[in-house]
């Protein structure tokens, strides 16, 4: 019987630790038989066409991932050859090292999925779904974000906030470092790196994109200022926790605030996602 997608990553699991049994009776200094070896390809290859590819659908990044798949390399390339017994014990060893963070973190994947699923769908404006819609296609775990917030305003119940706030800065986030990763926006000339940061803020990475699409710096300048915005309304609830002592208004004020910051994350989104383009 076929495996399921779902299945795949555990299926994984199990052939690592058939492939690892049958490898430790090997005594020999090298891996030289041909059974041993064709085995370590069917396992590498698994993981790059049937488990990998799964891992990335529910949200897992190119980078996240950039660990196991390099010592799957290494594996497969051990395969071709007659090579130390000992190299290939060192990878496995770490392949299963690096299957268990993978656990922990598809789990975590699988939970927050589950969790938006759970909540009543919220009233989406025709531009709210046309935002979630690319997002899902470009960065998923971006339109997670971007869903929970929409879901969270529409939530009566609510009594809280600011994590509303996050995720609609972690949207914008995301989106920013798929469409800007920080290398490409501190090798383009003349970038210069902003007092007190390490690497390029949102800002920055929002003119790099919209300028290398030959937009002039006056069409810029709107979702600059979005962003700005956005960030001193987010810094400006984490304050006024403490300056409100009637939780009543704390809740109305900081529903109000949380619209604003969508209102202004919109912007921002529509902008960097063509969304009136397409």
């Amino acid at each position: 019987m076929g495996t399921t997608d779902q299945d795949d990553w555990d299926v994984l699991g199990q052939k690592l630790a058939t492939y690892r049994s049958v490898f430790q009776r090997c005594r020999s200094i090298n891996v030289n038989t041909t059974f041993l070896k064709s085995q370590a390809k069917e396992l590498v290859l698994f993981y790059f066409r049937q488990a990998r590819p799964i891992l990335i659908t529910i949200g897992f990044s190119e980078e996240s991932l950039g660990a196991i798949d390099k010592d799957m390399q290494e594996v497969l390339r051990l395969s071709n050859g007659n090579n130390p017994r000992s190299y290939y014990a060192d990878y496995l060893k770490r392949i299963d090292t690096e299957r268990t963070t993978i656990d922990a973190q598809r789990e975590m994947l699988f939970s927050r999925k589950a969790t938006a699923a759970m909540v009543a769908p919220s009233a989406k404006s025709s531009d709210d779904q046309a935002i979630l819609t690319t997002l899902q296609q470009v960065v998923p775990t971006a339109g997670w974000s971007y869903e929970q917030g929409c879901r969270d305003i529409a939530d009566s119940e609510r009594i809280s906030f600011r994590g509303v706030a996050s995720e609609f800065r972690e949207c914008l986030r995301e989106v920013l470092d798929h469409l800007a990763p920080d290398k490409e926006v501190m090798g383009q000339q003349g970038f210069k790196q902003e007092d007190g940061q390490k690497k390029p803020t949102m800002k920055q990475k929002t003119r790099f994109i919209l300028r290398s699409r030959g937009q002039h710096a006056t069409a810029v300048k709107a979702p600059e200022d979005a962003i700005s915005i956005v960030e001193a309304k987010i810094s400006e609830m984490a304050r006024s926790v403490y300056e409100r002592s009637s939780i009543s208004t704390h809740i109305t004020t900081s529903k109000s605030e949380v619209k604003q910051i969508k209102m202004y994350v919109d912007t921002v989104l529509s902008e960097l996602l063509e969304i009136h383009k397409r």
